[in-house]
């Protein structure tokens, strides 16, 4: 969605009136799609479950969204939706409707890892420990480092670079498992495209990533429909998703969000352009006291490399100077 194209909030507000639906990469509502007291709601979000975390889940149950803050000055990370399964494994999901330019995967460890902590009782063996989710939805494209490839411009894209979803556990360098409790399943959700055409056969996170890209789009109402034909729980994050898309706050939380993205790009934007600009001045700036510089060793007067070297006298003095000695 433009946010530019509307000029006031009651202009933004519009589209709800027009039957337009929220967008559901953006934080409040990706959160009120799976956390409705409807039936709707529940049952798409453990459609999503199961399909993030490739097992078969009989229930659970929303938890706390703050992990416990141990000592003081801890860094405290609260969590879009935390969830516990009856098996005690445990799951937490983010939507990150944008790339802020930290290391989103270093963000995503720290989670796990205070995920885990949250659930090993004092006095409980380490057989307790449970397995636990971080699911981040990400509406960008996200690059892991890679020692053996980063360097390599040329090298082919595996099938996992292709595809929207990356799963991530402790493993050795040959692929061995340490214990799988902590696991990290990215989705980025710019890679669904490839996907529109083999609905049949993706994988149900996939179908889940389609589905949370395209959902608001109206030129997209044809395979949004093809995918709840397919799949119930898709069905019921459909229903979810147009049921909260009557909430007028919901579309005020929307519409604010995507003003602070929009100016937070922006500023990017402007110190991008800004820092080429010193960029260039300051390339600029070493090549005219090089070539001072070599003017003088070849015996010019500090007049004549002014002219030629565009710098002011003085500073050409002061490199002059700066050589005698």
């Amino acid at each position: 969605m433009d946010i530019t194209k509307f000029s006031t909030e009651e202009e933004y507000l519009s589209q709800m009136h027009a039957g337009a639906l929220l967008n559901p990469r953006i934080d409040s509502t990706f959160k009120a799609l799976f956390t409705q007291p409807t039936q709707d709601s529940r049952e798409a979000l453990h459609a999503f479950l199961e399909a993030a975390t490739e097992r078969k889940i009989k229930s659970f149950e929303l938890t706390a969204t703050d992990a416990p803050v141990e000592f003081g000055g801890q860094r405290n990370v609260n969590y879009d939706i935390a969830c516990i399964f009856d098996d005690g494994l445990s799951a937490e999901i983010e939507m990150q409707a944008f790339n802020q330019k930290y290391d989103y995967g270093k963000r995503a460890e720290y989670q796990v890892a205070r995920l885990e902590t949250t659930y090993l009782k004092k006095g409980e063996t380490w057989e307790k420990a449970p397995t636990v989710y971080q699911i981040s939805i990400l509406d960008f494209n996200y690059a892991p480092k890679s020692s053996s490839e980063k360097n390599d411009a040329n090298i082919k894209k595996t099938e996992s670079e292709c595809s929207p979803v990356s799963r991530y556990s402790m493993r050795t360098k040959d692929g061995k498992e340490l214990s799988n409790s902590l696991n990290i399943v990215f989705v980025e959700l710019p890679k669904v495209q490839q996907l529109e055409q083999s609905l049949e056969t993706n994988t149900s996170l996939e179908n889940w990533a389609i589905f949370l890209k395209e959902a608001d789009d109206p030129e997209k109402t044809s395979v949004i429909q093809k995918l709840t034909q397919k799949e119930a729980g898709l069905m019921q994050a459909k229903n979810s998703l147009s049921s909260i898309s009557v909430n007028q706050d919901l579309w005020i939380a929307q519409y604010h969000q995507e003003l602070k993205e929009r100016d937070y790009i922006s500023g990017l934007a402007a110190a991008k352009i800004e820092g080429i600009g010193i960029g260039r001045a300051e390339g600029i700036l070493d090549t005219k006291i090089e070539t001072a510089r070599n003017y003088l060793k070849l015996g010019l007067t500090a007049e004549q490399v002014a002219v030629g070297s565009g710098l002011p006298l003085e500073e050409v003095r002061k490199i002059e100077a700066a050589i005698i000695r």
